[in-house]
C-alpha cells in the first residue's frame, strides 16, 4: 500500500484490499515492526531503494477480478468418503495429497488438465481463484489448495497418525512439508521436471 512501491514497481491494491491492509493495520499489536524497526522494517528497507528506476507502464492491480466462493467454516465432514482431488497424476504437489486422500479412504483423483485449460475456467475459478493444482473439495463442496495445506487438512481430520500430536514433532513434520514445497521443490521440479514435462511451456 505503499505509493513508493507502485511508483518503482507498477504493482498496487485494489481498493479493497488496501481497505483491508488500513482497518487490520492497528489491530495487530505489533504491527509497528513493519514500518519502524531501525531501518529493518519493510517500509523502511523498501524506501532506501531510490536508485530503482520508476515504473512506466500500466500498473498491475493486486485484489481485484474474480473471486472464489464465500468460504465455509465449522468441523470437517464426518464420514467423508467422496472427496475430489483435483490435480493431475504427472504433478508432485498433487500426487501427495490425492495418495494421502486414497490412503485416509477419503476420497480419489478428480483430473484437472491444466494441458488444456481446465484450470482456468470458470466453474474451477470459483472454488480457487489462483487456478493451481491441487485442489481439495469435499462432498459439502467445501475447497482449500494448496498441497500441504490439503494434507494438514487430510491428516489432521481423518488420518491423524500421520500427524503427531506433540507440538515439537507436529513442527519437524511441517518443516520438511515447507522445505519440501519452497527450495527442494524450486530446484527439483521447477528447474527439471517442468521443463521435461512442458509445464513451463
Amino acid at each position: 500500500s505503499l505509493p513508493f512501491v507502485q511508483k518503482k514497481s507498477g504493482v498496487k491494491l485494489a481498493p479493497r484490499l488496501a481497505q483491508y491492509v488500513q482497518d487490520i493495520m492497528p489491530l495487530m499489536k505489533t504491527s509497528g515492526i513493519l514500518t519502524s524497526n531501525g531501518g529493518w522494517s519493510v517500509k523502511e528497507f523498501v524506501e532506501t531503494k531510490t536508485d530503482f528506476p520508476d515504473f512506466v507502464g500500466t500498473p498491475v492491480v493486486v485484489g481485484e477480478g474474480l473471486a472464489t466462493s464465500s468460504t465455509q467454516t465449522g468441523p470437517a465432514r464426518k464420514g467423508e468418503k467422496a472427496a475430489k482431488i483435483h490435480g493431475m497424476p504427472a504433478s508432485a504437489n498433487s500426487v501427495a495429497a490425492i495418495v494421502c486422500a486414497m490412503d485416509a479412504g477419503i476420497g480419489n483423483l478428480e483430473f484437472c488438465n491444466l494441458m488444456e485449460g481446465a484450470h482456468v475456467k470458470p466453474e474451477y475459478l470459483a472454488k480457487s481463484a489462483f487456478h493451481q493444482i491441487p485442489l481439495f473439495e469435499d462432498s459439502d463442496g467445501y475447497c482449500v489448495a494448496e498441497s500441504t495445506a490439503i494434507l494438514r487438512h487430510i491428516a489432521t481430520n481423518y488420518m491423524p497418525s500421520l500427524y503427531p500430536a506433540s507440538p515439537k514433532e507436529k513442527a519437524m513434520v511441517d518443516w520438511a512439508m515447507d522445505l519440501m514445497s519452497g527450495s527442494i521443490y524450486d530446484v527439483l521440479a521447477v528447474k527439471i521436471f517442468y521443463p521435461v514435462f512442458a509445464f513451463a511451456a
